[in-house]
């Protein structure tokens, strides 16, 4: 019987302990959860340009390509206000250094070719974009 009382006891004081720690006495959220939150709020401080979003866009969800951050930034400053009314925009990677843009301009299809160049002398990544009639759905498309 003794021992009933002392499981009993040990059962409702592990419960009490469980619950207190998921809120604490002014009924705030726990550490975790608070850390979570901190960090969606430093997320929202990080606020994109339209630009950046359309740059982000192509080549992190399209391409798949985190570390092409020179390509971004390209996409963003350069290709983005000549493209920006366009209703649909795509990208495909042809090479590690050459890539296609395609987008309609007033019901037109339009393909910009982007050459990805290395300046040893300045150690800098550039690119360059050209109007091109290349057309990759006529390549693999027949």
């Amino acid at each position: 019987m003794r021992n009933l009382y002392l499981i009993m006891f040990l059962i409702a004081f592990l419960i009490a302990a469980g619950c207190g720690k998921e809120k604490s006495k002014d009924g705030t959220q726990t550490t975790n959860q608070t850390t979570e939150q901190q960090t969606t709020d430093d997320t929202d401080a990080e606020e994109l340009t339209p630009a950046e979003i359309f740059a982000a866009s192509l080549v992190q969800d399209i391409l798949n390509e985190e570390n092409e951050l020179e390509l971004e930034d390209y996409i963003s400053g350069t290709i983005y206000p000549k493209i920006s009314g366009s209703p649909k925009v795509t990208i495909d990677k042809i090479s590690s250094s050459l890539f296609i843009i395609k987008y309609f301009e007033n019901g037109a299809e339009k393909n910009l070719l982007l050459q990805k160049y290395y300046n040893p002398k300045d150690d800098a990544i550039f690119f360059e974009s050209s109007e091109t009639t290349f057309d990759n759905t006529k390549l693999f498309l027949k």
